[in-house]
């Protein structure tokens, strides 16, 4: 989403919020997957072209709203840099100031994890950390590891066909298990990863994962979410 203002100076300025891009495209890939998958199992006859569609859709949605966490917090960052008291966040002018400074001073900070990053926004307000060992943030950590796993893919040579009962899912892939449903154009004699994730359970999933997460953050800044009115698009079905 793009703003224009006009500064004192009678200036027009554009700035441009991808986070909320990355929810709303992520949701739309989502419902398209979802689209694709109504009635249907891995015994129909699907189209190739159809396969390939369905695969774009989820892995589109999955990196998305994987996108929209990283982009979040450092727009978080600029806007304090570039808006000071006046940030979307409505963080107060004394805070925003020092926030600023480290995003500028510190040039590391940039390059910090995802996470980490979120949690020195909230040492410098001088708010409580994320909750490490519950929910949202094992989700969201869970969403960053899958979006990693896909964009550095390593490939595995696995025995196909193997019973469910017999295969050994590593740590991983048991996360996973237990935050949505296999994909239903997959046998289950398929390896798990990538075959049987990348379906709509993970894509919408991903989406609901990534809204939570931030929601929460915006309740810990005591902030309406700068996309509140974008709340209607993030529907995955």
């Amino acid at each position: 989403m793009s703003t224009i203002a006009f500064n004192e100076s009678m200036q027009i300025t554009m700035r441009t919020y991808l986070s909320m891009n990355y929810l709303t495209s992520a949701a739309l890939l989502a419902k398209k997957a979802h689209a694709l998958e109504a009635g249907r199992t891995f015994k129909d006859n699907i189209p190739s072209v159809e396969r390939d569609e369905h695969f774009a859709f989820v892995a589109g949605a999955i990196t998305m709203s994987a996108a929209a966490v990283e982009a979040f917090v450092n727009e978080l960052f600029a806007e304090c840099r570039d808006h000071g008291a006046k940030n979307q966040l409505g963080i107060a002018s004394d805070k925003a100031t020092l926030i600023a400074r480290v995003w500028i001073d510190v040039p590391k900070v940039e390059r910090e994890s995802v996470l980490e990053k979120y949690d020195l926004a909230l040492r410098l307000l001088d708010l409580r950390a994320l909750d490490r060992k519950g929910e949202p943030y094992k989700a969201v950590d869970t969403l960053l590891a899958l979006r990693n796993s896909l964009m550095h893919y390593k490939l595995v040579t696995l025995e196909a066909g193997k019973p469910p009962a017999e295969q050994t899912p590593g740590n991983f892939e048991k996360k996973l298990q237990a935050y949505f449903a296999d994909n239903p154009l997959t046998g289950a004699g398929n390896p798990y990863f990538p075959d049987r994730v990348m379906g709509h359970g993970a894509a919408e999933w991903s989406v609901s994962t990534a809204v939570t997460f931030l929601d929460a953050y915006c309740h810990l800044l005591s902030a309406t979410p700068p996309y509140e009115h974008l709340r209607s698009t993030f529907a995955t079905q």
